[in-house]
This record gives C-alpha cells, structure tokens and sequence, in this order.
C-alpha cells in the first residue's frame, strides 16, 4: 500500500512537471506550430463556415429599405407669423417629444387603419394560392386575433369560416358582406380574390395595440446630425412596394397632425369669441338705445369738457377691464383659477377697478342731468369698443388658422427602394471566413490542449526507458503515400528508394544502438511495438530492416500483427502463406518466408487473419517456429500490436530477446506510455527503449490530461 502511495506521488510529479512547462505559459512561437500542424483543420473549418456563408446570402430573402426626410423647425411659419396675436400660440418643439409623438398610437394607429395593417390574410398549404386583397374586415372584440379562413368558391365568390371552421358567410368580391356572429357583427370586404376555387387563405384581425406595437418595433427614426431638426424616417421589409407605402403614410399622418396641433389653440379661443360676440353685440344695441332715448327726452345735451375727460378715461378703464376678463375666461379653459397667469389677470383688474372707482366718486359731484348722460354714454361706448375689439380678434384668429401649416415638412417622401440592404454578401462571405479561420484556430488549440500528448523525449527517459532515437518526419514518405492511395504508384519502403532521407538516417543510428542493447540478450529476435494504433511502428519496423540488411546482416521481417497486418503491401507482397499458417500447422517454414527484393532481407507476413489471433500466438507451433528461424539470421524483427489495444504484444514479446516502443510525437499522454511499460514489464518482456517516430517540428510542451480508450478491429 505503501508503495502504491508513493508511486502515485511520482507519477503526479511527472504529470506537475510536464504540465507546468507547457500549461501556465503558451508563447507565440508554440501557436504558430499547433496552426502549421493543424493546417488542414483549419482550411476545413474555413471551407465550412465560407461555404454556409455563401448558401446563406443565396438563400435568405432579400431586405430592403425605405426612407423619408423631415424637416421640424424651432417654430410655426406661415400666416400666423405675421400677426401679433399669433405669438401666443408659438411653442418650442424638442426633437426628443418630436420621436414620441411619432411613435405614438395617434399616428400609427392612424397609418394602421389606412393601410389596413391590422388585416393579416396569406395562403394556407404548400404552394398557396393567388394575390389576395382585403381592404376591411370586422369582427367583435373577442376574435381579434383569432384564425379565420377565406375559401374561394369560384366566379368571384367566397366563403368565410370561423375559427373552429363553422360558416360565417358567403359574400362576392367587391361587395362589402355582413353577418351576425358571437353577440357581434363581422364586416368583410374583399377587393381582389385571384384564387382558383377551393384555394384557402388564413384571415386575422389583430388587435389594433399589437399591430401598433409591431409597427413601432420595425420604425427607426434618427436626427440627421445633432440640432439639425432632420428626422429620418425608416422601414426594413422584403416587400418594397409596401415598406415605401408605408414610411410616406407614416410621414403624412405625422405632419397632418402636427398642423392640427398648431391650430388647436387658436380654433378654442376662436369657438370662445364666438360664443361671446352676439351676447356683446346685444349689450352694445341696448345701451345705444338707451342713450338716444334719454337724449330725446331730454333734448340734445352735450357734456362739459370735465365730463368729457371723465368719461374718456371711464371708457378706456371698462374697455381694459372686459379685455382682461375675456382673456381670464380663455385661460379658464386650460388652467385652474389658482393659477399664477390668471392670478395676474385678477391683480391688474382690481387695480383698474380700483381706479374706476375714484372716476365714479368724482362723477358724484356732477349735476342729476350730466351723471345720466355719462352712464349712459360710457355703457354705451364700452360696449361698442369691446365688441369692435372681439370682432377683430376673431377674423384675426380665422386668418391664424387658415395660415397654420405647422412646424413640420416633408423634405424628401419615400422612393422605392430597388437594391436591397441585407444581407450584404461581400461582409457575410468575409465574416464566414473569419469565423472559420478563428473556430479552425479554437479547435486545434483545444484539441491540442486537451490531448496532452508526450513531445519532449526526456519525459520518457524519466520513467526509465532510454530513448535510442528520435525519427523526424519525413515529407518524401507523405508523398510516397499519396501515390500509392491516389493508385498512381505502389507501396514501397523509404529506405529502399530514399537511402538519404533524414528518417533513415536516423534508423541508422538507432541500428548503432541496437547493437549494444542485444549484447546480453538471449536471441536475435526484436519486436516493434507502440502503446496505441498510429504509432507508427510498422513504418518503423521495415525500414530498420531494410537499414540492417543494406549493412550486411541477413534480416528477417515477421508481420505479427494478425489483426491489420500490412507490411506485405509496403514490399509488393500477397499476404497468404504467412505465419498464421505455420502455427496452424499448414506450411512449413521454407513455404512462408518470401523474398521482399531487397538483398539480405526475407518477410514473413500475416497470412490468413484468423478470428482468435491472441489464442493462435499462444500455441506452442509460434514458438517452435521462432526457434528454427533463429540460427539463420542476424536480426529478426517482429512488428506486432498494440499493447494498450490487445495482449498479442504481451504474448510476442515474450519469445524475443529485445523490445522496442515506438511512440509518436505528440500522440501519447504520459500515464498512456508509463501503463504500456508497465504493461510489458509485468508480462516479463525485456523492454530496452523507445523511439520517438515523426519529430516534425520543435518540441512544444503541453500538460497531460486525457482519457484513452482504444479499439483494434480486423482488417480486411
């Protein structure tokens, strides 16, 4: 137990070790060499995401979009301008309250109506059916929003359903039709109908809210500059007839009651006046008919100069006082009597009526005959001067309102749009190649991160397996491959036709070290492993044969893998006659071994793959064969499973005198390496080192940490 604690410990020093010089630092240099490795990856990613990018803007319906200019000045223009009153009706107006009066339901419930938005009719079924055009359609309040059908029965005729299918009413195009339904009355009238009979349409009155609420979602209005008083007004839609029917109806409706809203004012006080000016026309008849009846009872009179300044004065101070008092009555209307504006009015007509006063205690001291006359006269002058006042005042407002064109114009109306604005081809075909470059970028990092494959070989060297030597990858053998999977070129050994290449070398000095490490075995025999598939073993295994038989040495090259065995293919080969058949006991030794073509070099391949290869190695024929074959040759290489996959490496690796693990760069986490060499050392193989198989580029370090999990089926 102990023992299992500590080495637990060891392993996760190592594990500590390897992730900490790769998994807290990730330097330039190391992402250019994951990008460089997982090139293709990335192209594909590209070609993917470029390639969806482009169906898309082939496929998606064209957008376009609509738009309008306003103009809103600081204050009303027109008419009105000119004359004095006007001035009490001027008012700033703030671009901000300008938005949300557009946005209000004042006016796009007004475009709603008019461009009967609140109808919804399309075809029902696949392929549908001809345009159809509803210009009014009514129902109670309850089946708003519900799905009613609209059947064409031919002859310009039609049936509508309601929504759980039962009849509602047969109406003809063109002709307005009624029905009573659900405690309420439906209207329907169907302007166009070019349907064939039997073709149906779903129907739907929305309630006027969400339609403006729609309406509102796809309006966008912006100022054209700051305090620029420029609105613009915009629509987005696939239907380019319709959106630029619909921003110019939303532009007129906007400025219509901008004008009323100028008016509104003017046409109050003026429906006021209105009512006032008979009632003083009638005051002023009965005062000049009071006045001449007492001058011809009393004879023509006339006033003293005095009197005469008195009533002046009288009559300027009652003019001023029923001014004032016309003026409280209209702001009545809108304010509470509390309100500072007519609290001023009633200061101003107390101090004139305080005046008034003092005039009328002077007016005391006249005689009986000349105070007569100078109430009379004054009733009779006040009333004529107010009503000749109020008279003007009222043909000055209906000058006012007739002038009033608002504080809002149309600067450019709607055109139809003919290009559309999305989607934008050129930017979605650049974004689907950036997204693909920067996903082709993420997965191969990621990839790389979480693989936590092995990369420095002194990580190896630290569970005590000298590495004897470090393959580099070879660009000449990815060529021969391609050959030979196009069918433009066989299957051959690189040693056999690059000698020069980096990757034999390299075998030869691996062949140096083979030397010493089979000094103190017990056979000749070498068998050539990996922890996992695609390792490269088998690549390994016939060129170091090739690379000792071009040394002189006879060799002899053993397929021991009886489950996807290949080496036969790599020397132009068939596979029957191989090992499978000595053990069974069908050939004899001289019948399986082949010449590969190559000087001092003899093959053995699979033979027949057998359904039970871990059961056939054990049988005691396999043995007794390596027996025979031995004192004839100075190498023999066995290329066998893997050992995380199947135990036929356990089982070969027993006969053999030395083995060898070949480890690809960057394939095998560390606990995947140190479970396949405790794995053979338990079974009681004489593990000597490792080879590290397709060094291409510098060692990156990257921190351990997946799980691996293998499977090893039959080959054909």
């Amino acid at each position: 137990m102990l023992q299992r604690t500590r080495d637990s410990a060891r392993i996760t020093r190592r594990e500590s070790s390897f992730t900490g010089r790769g998994g807290s630092e990730f330097v330039i240099g190391e992402l250019f060499l994951i990008l460089a490795e997982s090139w293709k990856l990335i192209l594909a990613a590209i070609l993917v995401t470029t390639l969806v990018a482009l169906a898309y803007v082939q496929l998606a319906k064209p957008i376009y979009r609509a738009e309008a200019l306003l103009q809103v000045e600081r204050q009303a223009q027109g008419i009105g301008a000119l004359a004095d009153l006007s001035n009490f009706f001027k008012e700033e107006s703030a671009i901000v309250s300008e938005f949300q009066i557009i946005r209000s339901r004042m006016v796009l419930g007004e475009v709603v109506k008019q461009l009967g938005l609140d109808i919804r009719v399309e075809p029902k079924g696949l392929w549908g059916g001809g345009p159809v055009r509803v210009d009014e359609f009514t129902v109670p309040k309850g089946l708003e929003g519900k799905n009613f059908s609209l059947v064409a029965s031919g002859q310009g005729r039609y049936k509508l359903l309601g929504p759980e299918g039962e009849n509602v009413l047969l109406g003809t195009v063109g002709e307005l039709g009624k029905a009573p339904f659900a405690d309420g009355m439906i209207e329907l009238f169907v302007s166009r109908l070019d349907a064939e009979e039997g073709d149906e349409y779903r129907l739907v009155k929305q309630p006027l809210l969400d339609s403006v609420n729609q309406l509102r979602r796809e309006l966008r209005i912006e100022e054209m500059g700051k305090d620029s008083g420029i609105l613009r007004l915009s629509v987005e839609g696939p239907d380019p007839r319709q959106i630029t029917r619909l921003v110019n109806a939303i532009a007129n409706v906007y400025v219509r009651q901008n004008v009323e809203r100028k008016s509104a004012e003017a046409e109050k006080t003026l429906a006021f006046l209105e009512v006032q000016l008979p009632i003083l026309r009638e005051q002023m008849e009965s005062a000049e008919a009071a006045l001449n009846s007492y001058r011809l009872q009393r004879g023509t009179v006339n006033l003293p100069l005095e009197t005469q300044s008195l009533l002046k004065q009288a009559v300027e101070l009652e003019a001023k006082i029923s001014e004032l008092a016309t003026k409280r009555e209209e702001l009545l209307q809108r304010f509470q009597p509390k309100h500072p504006r007519i609290a001023a009015l009633d200061a101003q007509v107390n101090a004139l009526k305080r005046q008034l006063s003092k005039i009328d205690e002077r007016a005391q001291s006249l005689p009986g005959t000349q105070q007569e006359l100078l109430r009379l006269s004054r009733d009779a002058q006040v009333s004529t001067t107010l009503y000749t006042a109020l008279l003007n005042k009222a043909q000055e407002l209906k000058v006012v309102k007739a002038g009033t064109v608002g504080n809002v114009r149309i600067v450019d109306a709607a055109l139809q749009p003919h290009v559309p604005v999305k989607p934008v081809k050129g930017v979605i075909l650049l974004l689907g190649f950036i997204l693909g470059a920067l996903a082709g970028v993420v997965i191969a990092v990621v990839r790389k991160r979480l693989h936590g494959g092995v990369e420095d070989p002194e990580l190896v060297e630290q569970l005590g397996l000298p590495v004897y030597a470090t393959v580099p990858n070879s660009h000449r053998q990815r060529e021969l491959d391609r050959k030979a999977q196009a069918g433009s070129g066989k299957a051959v050994v690189l040693a056999a036709v690059a000698p020069d290449d980096l990757s034999v070398e390299s075998l030869r000095s691996l062949r140096t070290s083979l030397h010493f490490a089979q000094l103190d075995a017990k056979n000749a025999i070498i068998m050539v492993t990996g922890p996992s598939p695609g390792a490269g073993k088998s690549f390994i295994s016939a060129n170091l044969a090739v690379v000792l038989a071009r040394s002189g040495k006879q060799v002899l090259l053993i397929d021991g893998d009886l489950r996807k065995g290949r080496l036969h293919t790599m020397f132009g080969l068939e596979r029957k006659q191989g090992l499978s058949e000595i053990i069974a006991g069908e050939s004899n030794i001289e019948e399986v071994i082949h010449s590969s073509g190559i000087d001092n070099l003899d093959l053995i391949p699979t033979g027949t793959l057998p359904p039970n290869p871990s059961e056939l190695l054990l049988h005691e024929n396999f043995a007794l064969a390596l027996e025979q074959i031995v004192p004839f040759y100075d190498h023999i290489l066995i290329d066998s499973p893997p050992v995380l996959a199947v135990s036929d490496a356990c089982i070969i690796g027993s006969h053999a005198g030395a083995t060898l693990l070949v480890l690809k760069d960057g394939q095998h986490p560390l606990r995947e390496i140190e479970q396949s060499v405790k794995t053979l050392r338990q079974a009681g193989v004489n593990l000597r080192g490792a080879v590290f198989n397709r060094m291409g580029r510098l060692n990156s370090r990257y921190g351990y940490g997946r799980y691996y999990g293998y499977s090893y089926s039959y080959g054909k």
